[in-house]
């Protein structure tokens, strides 16, 4: 399965917050109603699907596409401090 462009633009929809731990990543998602209406019209679906969305967003996790990853670590907090990482950096 490729990914759209428009589903790469359909991540900046979502507010995520990316904590990292020892290398791991955890992402916390918060959905808006824009997202949502459009994630249901892009799947055809009527009501939400979580698992639907879970497989979704692991799609574009794994996508290894510049743009995705930009997104995803733009707010990135390491979990020992509890700091940005840009912010760690300066």
């Amino acid at each position: 399965m490729s990914i759209k462009k428009e589903s790469v633009e359909a991540l900046k929809m979502l507010n995520i917050e990316t904590i990292t731990s020892d290398g791991n990543f955890e992402f916390r998602i918060e959905m808006t109603e824009e997202f949502e209406d459009w994630f249901k019209a892009e799947q055809g679906l009527k009501k939400w699907s979580e698992k639907r969305f879970n497989e979704w967003f692991k799609q574009m996790v794994s996508s290894g596409l510049p743009e995705v990853h930009k997104i995803l670590l733009a707010e990135t907090i390491n979990a020992a401090s509890g700091r940005k990482i840009v912010e760690e950096q300066n």
